[in-house]
């Protein structure tokens, strides 16, 4: 093809890609046009509606007036009657049929008055819908207008395109217009592409072998992609200035993208850092503290009721010397014996107790020191089980 043809081929593709716009655009309009008049049209139903049933009810209560008046009719016809009755049970019958007239007549009075009071509520709705209605069409109007005005406008534009392109398919080729038409016949938008600055169908970018390049860049033949199957044409200026200008947005695009996510990547390092700092803060010195304290009570503690328990052991067996001494008043001698092996453990529990004084402070100490006093106490107890036994 020649770059005549390959010009007019892509200048007829961008009329039919206008046209394809133009009637995509006139067939909204009707769409548009029906959204903006549904309240208007809803509305208008309404009143129709309304006006239906007040014509149904008109009727009723003309027919009730009807049949109220023929009751009036019949109800004096029957008083004249009674004035002629000539036995009682002919005034009777008259009397009987005239009350059943009367409560008739009553019953067609009252249901009169209700449809008139029906009429009147349903009028006065009529007219306020009326109003409403003539309030919505003053607003729709102007826009339902001026949608049908730029309908008609598009139309117009529509039929000039299709008579351009006409005349301008004319012009070219039959056989290569034979070939475009057949391919924009398949419901297509494109078909006719232009080579990329690299080599690639600008339809479906797939790559163009180098001899075929060649060939379409400089052969007077139709060229058309394996690809996708449109008519290929060589780069022109315009299509590689917006093919660079396509480059440089996405380019643009994706430094923004990489700059938002490195920001957000030190964002979360430092609220890691921030949260690391916060749980590793020195807090261990005061619960060390509050543990030797409390051991050091505990120690005391237990040492403190270790010398309770030496104090009432040595008060038992003294009060068991003293008994066996009166048992034996004869036996002096035995009595002072035992006297020499108790004060060695009365002048221990003072001893004991200063140790007490000395090892509360030391909390460590305890847990040592309190074998030595089970074994002191043990000793103790020995000596005066054996003093005992030889008195």
């Amino acid at each position: 093809m020649t770059p005549q043809t390959h010009s007019a081929l892509k200048e007829l593709q961008q009329m039919d890609q206008e046209i394809a716009s133009i009637q995509s655009i006139v067939g909204t309009f009707d769409a548009k046009i029906d959204e903006v008049a549904a309240p208007l049209q809803n509305l208008e139903k309404e009143v129709k509606a309304l006006q239906a049933r007040l014509q149904e009810v008109a009727l009723e209560e003309n027919r009730i007036e009807l049949s109220i008046e023929e009751r009036r009719v019949r109800a004096a016809k029957l008083e004249e009657r009674m004035n002629s009755v000539r036995n009682v049970r002919e005034e009777a019958a008259v009397h009987a049929e005239l009350e059943m007239v009367k409560r008739a007549l009553e019953n067609d009075e009252q249901e009169a008055l209700s449809l008139l009071d029906q009429i009147r509520r349903m009028e006065e709705r009529r007219t306020e819908h009326e109003v409403a209605y003539e309030e919505l069409l003053a607003e729709v109007d102007p826009r339902r207008l001026e949608l049908s005005e730029e309908k008609e406008t598009a139309e117009a534009r529509l039929e000039e395109l299709l008579s351009k392109r006409d005349s301008f398919a004319a012009g070219i080729d039959a056989a290569e217009r034979r070939v475009y038409e057949s391919i924009m016949a398949g419901a297509r938008d494109v078909a006719v592409a232009e080579l990329t600055d690299d080599g690639a169908c600008g339809n479906c970018f797939s790559v163009i072998p180098l001899q075929v390049q060649n060939e379409i860049r400089h052969s007077a033949g139709m060229i058309r992609c394996e690809g996708c199957g449109v008519i290929l044409t060589p780069e022109s200026e315009e299509g590689m200035a917006k093919a660079q200008e396509e480059a440089a947005r996405i380019e643009e695009a994706l430094r923004a993208s990489e700059e938002a996510r490195d920001a957000e990547r030190a964002e979360t390092v430092a609220q890691d850092e921030a949260e690391l700092v916060a749980d590793t803060e020195p807090e261990a010195p005061v619960v060390e503290e509050v543990v030797e304290v409390e051991a050091a009570s505990e120690g005391a503690a237990d040492l403190q009721y270790l010398v309770e328990e030496v104090a009432d052991d040595v008060a038992e067996l003294l009060a068991e010397v003293a008994e066996e001494v009166a048992a034996a008043e004869p036996v002096e001698e035995a009595v002072e014996a035992v006297a020499e092996e108790a004060e060695p453990v009365e002048e221990a529990e003072p001893a004991v107790e200063d140790a007490v004084v000395e090892v509360a402070p030391e909390a460590t100490a305890s847990s040592e020191e309190e074998p030595e006093g089970s074994a002191e106490a043990t000793e103790d107890d020995e000596e005066s089980k054996e003093g005992a036994a030889d008195a």
